[in-house]
């Protein structure tokens, strides 16, 4: 059984505007890191949000953006990317059913 998680964020941070798993025009976000002034790896330094966002899944390529640089994909683009996806997983199923009973 899988419990739930909870992220509690400091009352002095703002909350991040995208969430763990959302689609975007990059990819999907995978990570979410706040980079507070002092953190000297993040260039901007600025007290907010980056994102981890996994743009290949063949190769697992991630880039980190800055929440200013997270794109949204229109909905109707959106909408097309899933429907793809759950085409491409019925027919994995398919062939996965297929492949069991001729065992």
């Amino acid at each position: 059984m899988e419990t739930s998680k909870v992220v509690t964020i400091p009352n002095h941070w703002t909350s991040p505007k995208y969430s763990l798993g959302q689609r975007t025009k990059q990819g999907m976000i995978v990570g979410i890191q706040y980079c507070l002034f002092e953190n000297l790896v993040v260039p901007e330094r600025d007290g907010s949000w980056q994102y981890a966002i996994l743009v290949s899944i063949e190769d697992e390529q991630v880039e980190y953006i800055s929440e200013s640089g997270v794109q949204l994909p229109p909905e109707k683009e959106l909408r097309l990317e899933i429907e793809g996806e759950i085409d491409f997983c019925q027919r994995k199923i398919e062939n996965l059913t297929q492949y069991l009973e001729a065992v």
